[in-house]
């Protein structure tokens, strides 16, 4: 059984919210805001994260971004991030 077969067998145990279900309330930096600050934000499978991930640095959230991936790499060790897309620029 591997990590996310694990995750979605407790899901009922964990508090959050699914991403799947607020994905499509973060078409804008408010709501964004609101979700990050009273809930845990559960993941189903690495493309979830990573469209997470992406809508972070979008919304200028770079630093909480880098914390998540940095806490899965502790977590789970190396992380497929090939569809990652950065979009800003950075200096």
């Amino acid at each position: 059984m591997d990590i996310i077969e694990t995750k979605v067998e407790n899901i009922n145990e964990l508090e959050g919210v699914l991403f799947e279900d607020v994905k499509h309330l973060l078409d804008k930096k408010e709501t964004l805001e609101n979700i990050l600050f009273t809930t845990r934000v559960m993941f189903v499978n690495q493309d979830e994260l990573v469209e997470f991930i992406n809508k972070l640095m979008e919304y200028g959230y770079e630093d909480m971004a880098l914390d998540y991936v940095e806490s899965l790499y502790d977590t789970l060790g190396p992380l497929d991030f090939s569809e990652f897309k950065n979009e800003n620029n950075f200096k």
